[in-house]
């Protein structure tokens, strides 16, 4: 391992950064020219696009500490405290955007309801995302304040849409019991009429209104896990 400054392999180090830079072209490009086309898989693509790009560069930043450390190992930790020091806030936003975007807690065009401002989400950035309000005006909000601080999602009605459910349990259950487990799902709005028919004793209907289409396997697999 190399202390000396002189003894740093800087032909390797620059071959990570051009590595990564052509990492962030390709991933430009499929962001910008490519995910847009596909309008009618866009959602489910972007779902597990987000966590290949996360994963691509924590796996590339890893390897290039890992050549960073194993080339300067006193230099390396040093530098990484003071950056790690001097712009705690903007990481802290940067891991916030990455659970985020990981998890897929949001979404472009979904509305949100904080303690500092209401509106529609109009990106989301692994530093920060935009907020339009009722006013118009553009609200930018650091990621960390975003995951920690929203009070609830707001659904506009014309977002919403009526299903139907078929349930089965595996004991005998009250209608009153299907009915505050739907009021409590997470997909479902609970502001809409909730209707619960029983069929027999270990089956039911429900007729629900779902906040967006793409929730309704997570509907079924919620009174699954029941």
């Amino acid at each position: 391992m190399n202390y000396e400054i002189g003894k740093i392999p800087f032909p390797q180090l620059f071959l990570y950064v051009a590595f990564g830079i052509v990492l962030l072209i390709i991933f430009t490009i499929i962001n910008n020219y490519i995910i847009p086309t596909l309008k009618n898989q866009q959602h489910i693509i972007n779902k597990y696009w987000q966590k290949i790009q996360i994963i691509s560069w924590l796996i590339f930043f890893g390897l290039f500490f890992i050549a960073l450390f194993r080339a300067n190992m006193i230099l390396t930790v040093v530098f990484t405290i003071i950056v790690l020091g001097l712009g705690w806030n903007f990481w802290r936003n940067i891991f916030s955007g990455i659970v985020i975007k990981f998890n897929n807690q949001f979404k472009k065009g979904e509305t949100i309801s904080s303690d500092f401002a209401t509106g529609v989400l109009q990106s989301i950035h692994l530093a920060q995302s935009e907020l339009v309000n009722s006013k118009g005006e553009v609200v930018i909000i650091p990621n960390y304040k975003l995951r920690t601080s929203v009070l609830k999602r707001l659904y506009k009605k014309n977002n919403i849409q009526t299903h139907r459910f078929q349930i089965k349990t595996h004991n005998k259950t009250a209608t009153e019991s299907i009915y505050q487990k739907a009021l409590y799902c997470p997909f479902l709005s609970a502001n809409q009429k909730i209707q619960v028919e029983r069929i027999n004793e270990q089956e039911f209907i429900l007729k629900a209104f779902v906040i967006d289409t793409i929730f309704v396997d997570e509907v079924n697999a919620y009174f699954a896990l029941q």
